[in-house]
């Protein structure tokens, strides 16, 4: 499962899983198509995974508001991507220098999760994720901060992966579960590459009380944790935003002040050195378990 889809890539099998679940209304086609609709309202191009992408609506953003309509995603000189609610499908052109990888990168690190918010399925955070206690924990961290080798840590210590990047959070009443992203991790960053596979991986949602933010420490200090209380929470957990969206800004603002209030935050100091990651291993499984007690 894919966010917990099924994705049909129709015109690339070979890009496809071999689902167990064929549930229709939890399937997404991919196809190749001749041409896309012609649309009127077009974000600026801005830099996304070393890429210049825009984002098109037939109204005004404010307008559409993304739910139930039709929307482009134009990757320059690459591919467009458009969301046709009504079938289920994503429609494609893709330029000839795109290969199938490309295409599967594209759908799966951005306009999946940006479509799944936009449709107020889901919230998406930019963290990564593993399974402890069987609970999700989660790895704030900008761009380049750990996160990613972080959680590979975890993944060889035999922990299933949720998210090395982009995680999906939905809320059932008081309650927020993670749904895993796609079963691949990147341990170190490469443009348009989702990584290594892995058959490890969490394939229903999980409950979400613990996360950690990371941050980068001199190689020899001491491995630190500390509580994050108040605005600080909400604070940390706005920056985790995948793709700000303007006109969602008052969804997001409800939803990261209920998260923030349900989950314990931890601020992480990590020293930058690879030897000692063990040492951050050990330091967020007995927080967890110490967490886990006093509940």
């Amino acid at each position: 499962m894919i966010f917990g889809h099924i994705i049909d890539f129709v015109d690339e099998p070979s890009l496809n899983y071999p689902y167990r679940d064929t549930d229709p209304h939890r399937t997404i086609r991919v196809v190749s198509k001749r041409s896309l609709p012609v649309f009127e309202h077009f974000s600026d191009f801005a830099p996304h995974s070393k890429r210049e992408v825009r984002y098109a609506f037939h109204a005004p953003m404010a307008v559409s508001r993304g739910k139930g309509v039709e929307w482009m995603m134009e990757i320059k000189h690459l591919l467009r991507l458009v969301w046709f609610p009504q079938e289920r499908t994503i429609g494609y052109v893709a330029e000839s220098s795109c290969s199938p990888q490309q295409l599967r990168f594209w759908v799966y690190h951005t306009f999946l999760p940006l479509l799944l918010q936009l449709e107020e399925r889901y919230h998406i955070l930019h963290v990564g994720s593993v399974k402890v206690a069987d609970e999700a924990t989660l790895f704030l961290a900008p761009s380049f901060g750990g996160k990613s080798t972080l959680t590979d840590y975890f993944l060889q210590k035999g922990h299933a992966l949720l998210s090395d990047d982009t995680l999906a959070v939905e809320t059932i009443g008081d309650t927020f579960r993670a749904v895993a992203s796609w079963p691949f991790h990147r341990p170190y960053r490469e443009p348009e590459v989702l990584g290594k596979e892995t058959d490890n991986f969490v394939t229903h949602p999980l409950p979400v009380r613990t996360i950690f933010k990371l941050e980068k420490n001199l190689p020899d200090a001491p491995v630190t944790i500390e509580t994050i209380k108040g605005i600080e929470k909400f604070k940390a957990l706005h920056y985790a935003t995948f793709i700000p969206i303007s006109f969602l800004k008052e969804q997001s603002f409800a939803f990261h002040t209920a998260f923030a209030k349900s989950v314990s935050i931890y601020r992480i100091g990590v020293p930058w050195r690879k030897e000692r990651l063990d040492e951050v291993y050990r330091a967020v499984i007995d927080t967890v378990r110490s967490s886990e007690s006093m509940l």
